[in-house]
């Protein structure tokens, strides 16, 4: 006879134990909020060197500016399209936004029976 416990068993008893069900829950929730906090980081680090950029190249065309390159009406454009794409929202809320919006009722020409 084979006196051996079965492996599958004492496996099943083990994960079945409401402390290891505990510590394992525990544990998918801790990686799980590590690769959000990570993810999150990156994306708030990218919007970072968005506005970095956007303020290299403002001073690098004001630099041009005052180097007599362009006049201060390109400057003053230029300045007024930087600030305009720090404004622009994300392209999900734009797609959101660009779907008709309409809330009025249209009415339909009557029609002339004859």
């Amino acid at each position: 006879m084979n006196t051996a416990p079965d492996p599958r068993s004492s496996l099943a008893a083990f994960a079945s134990d409401p402390v290891v069900q505990s510590v394992l829950g525990v544990l998918v929730l801790l990686i799980v909020s590590a690769i959000a906090v990570y993810y999150l980081a990156k994306l708030r680090d990218s919007n970072t060197e968005t506005q970095q950029l956007d303020e290299l190249l403002r001073k690098n065309f004001e630099e041009m500016r005052s180097e007599g390159d362009i006049n201060e009406q390109e400057f003053r454009k230029i300045k007024a399209l930087l600030r305009e794409g720090n404004n622009r929202p994300s392209p999900a809320a734009t797609e959101k936004e660009s779907a008709p919006r309409s809330t009025e009722s249209v009415e339909l020409p009557d029609k002339e029976t004859t």
